[in-house]
């Protein structure tokens, strides 16, 4: 009967007990927490991240014409000096056969040379005959000079015909050049490798001079990096760094610094660097944005919590369930995790969430981060 009589008035106990335990744990608050840990510290600048193509080329033809001949393909490959585009050049063909028609008469001219030849030598003949009779008597001082004075005056001439005669091939000859050149640029090439992203002109249009005809993108890329003032300072080329890209979810890519630009952009104030990043080629596609930590400095077995703990210069600490507010000498700093000096030793649990809901003194019930 006695035991009987105890089991009786411990059991509702019991039931008590656990009842009020369980709303207990029920009605404390959950804090969501991490341990500290070791490991290597980095001390790393962050910067936003756009991808660019190196070239965005909008091509153009000099002169204008009919568009007899297009090879653009609207996502289609194209390699420098590949042709785009040839315009009509009928008419122009008959102005170049008409200069080089031209150029080779005035040839034919000048070798056969002018009448100017033919009379330097009459009157060279003339002046032979004066001055053998001048030595004679038979001419006056007159007439010599005179003489002498005509050959002059025909020399002078055919130097200056030559002249001419040389300007005229010179001018025939760069006419006949531009046109041939004009003729060439009526077939318009891409001045890069790239892909046709923007098609303006199809067979059988007639286009102006200098009208735009395609757009072409380069294939290759510019990782750019924007970063602040502050953390411009101490970037060198070289330095490693990480890249996430919103585009492509769950990684993260190695780069190095290739290009410091020491120049502020003047409405933001942010410097740019160029990363060579380690990803293939055609994943970088232009328009990509994300985020880089650019690696200054690193530091083994550092004792580390990750940075949403953080809330100026003090972390909120669970010990045997209780949250106190513990001040923190910060160190090396990264995006996710930062670096303490001084405040906490290893196995210390910190909230990681919510930070704002908790006070210092709070009962809590710490729950790790799954």
């Amino acid at each position: 009967m006695k035991i009987g009589l105890v089991l009786k008035i411990l059991i509702p106990i019991a039931i008590i007990a656990a009842i009020g335990s369980y709303v207990f744990v029920k009605s404390t608050p959950v804090a969501v927490v991490s341990e500290t840990v070791r490991g290597l510290a980095v001390k790393a600048v962050p910067g936003t991240v756009n991808v660019l193509a190196e070239q965005e080329m909008f091509i153009k033809g000099e002169y204008g014409g009919r568009v007899i001949v297009s090879n653009l393909k609207a996502g289609g490959l194209v390699s420098k000096d590949d042709v785009l585009i040839e315009l009509d050049t009928g008419d122009l063909d008959l102005t170049i056969a008409k200069a080089e028609n031209d150029h080779l008469s005035a040839q034919k001219r000048i070798e056969i040379g002018s009448d100017t030849i033919l009379e330097l030598e009459a009157r060279q003949e003339a002046l032979k005959d004066i001055k053998y009779r001048h030595e004679r008597g038979g001419a006056t001082e007159v007439e010599l000079n005179n003489a002498l004075r005509s050959v002059k005056k025909a020399e002078d001439d055919i130097a200056r015909s030559k002249l001419s005669d040389a300007t005229l091939l010179i001018n025939l000859g760069n006419s006949l050049k531009k046109l041939k050149r004009q003729k060439e640029k009526m077939s318009i090439i891409s001045p890069i490798d790239g892909i046709v992203t923007d098609i303006l002109a199809y067979e059988g249009d007639l286009l102006g001079g200098a009208a735009t005809v395609a757009k072409v993108v380069s294939l290759t890329r510019i990782v750019e990096v924007k970063v602040s003032e502050e953390h411009f300072v101490g970037l060198k080329l070289g330095m490693p760094a990480r890249v996430v890209l919103l585009g492509i979810e769950d990684e993260r890519f190695d780069a190095t610094i290739e290009r410091i630009i020491p120049v502020a952009d003047p409405l933001t104030q942010r410097f740019t660097v160029h990363l060579d990043v380690n990803i293939e080629k055609e994943r970088l596609d232009p328009g990509l944005t994300g985020d880089a930590t650019i690696t200054l400095d690193e530091r083994e077995d550092a004792l580390q919590i990750p940075r949403a703990a953080l809330v100026n210069k003090s972390v909120l600490v669970v010990k045997d369930g209780t949250v106190s507010r513990q001040p923190v000498q910060v160190g090396y700093t990264s995006i996710t995790m930062v670096e303490i000096l001084e405040g906490l030793s290893d196995g210390d649990q910190v909230i990681i969430e919510d930070l704002h809901l908790f006070e210092n003194g709070e009962r809590v019930r710490a729950v790790p981060k799954s």
